[in-house]
């Protein structure tokens, strides 16, 4: 969770990149200092976006990718400067993320979300996702 300037909003992202880390996506396939992720398919979604779930050693969580090219589904390596961070979402192609505020800078972080309280399906006229209530990210 952090208080960004840019974006002039309080975010919820995942941090991909620490400080020293080199971080490039090529089709929405994501590398850290030259290893790449893992992606299971998971699921489709009721608008034909593709639910994944998205690896690295023992860390693993689900990513939402449209079902029709974004053009953000690819970056250049970068390497994450000292005191900032990079972040992505969860839902890779209609998030505010580092591909468009930039890199995190340190002071800007706030806390870290371990909860999902309350989620509404934007996708279907924005009922509850009572399936998310209180789970555990």
């Amino acid at each position: 969770i952090f208080i960004s300037e840019v974006a002039d909003n309080r975010l919820v992202k995942r941090v991909i990149g620490i400080p020293g880390d080199v971080v490039a996506m090529h089709n929405n396939v994501l590398s850290i200092n030259g290893q790449p992720l893992s992606y299971i398919a998971v699921d489709e979604a009721a608008d034909s976006s593709k639910v994944l779930s998205e690896q690295l050693d023992a860390i693993k969580h689900q990513v939402k990718l449209a079902p029709f090219s974004t053009g953000r589904d690819s970056f250049a390596a970068v390497t994450v400067p000292e005191g900032h961070y990079l972040v992505l979402g969860d839902n890779r192609d209609n998030s505010a993320d580092s591909r468009v505020i930039g890199f995190v800078p340190r002071g800007e972080i706030v806390g870290r979300a371990s909860t999902v309280l309350f989620s509404l399906d934007y996708d279907n006229y924005f009922f509850p996702r009572s399936e998310r209530f209180l789970a555990k990210l």
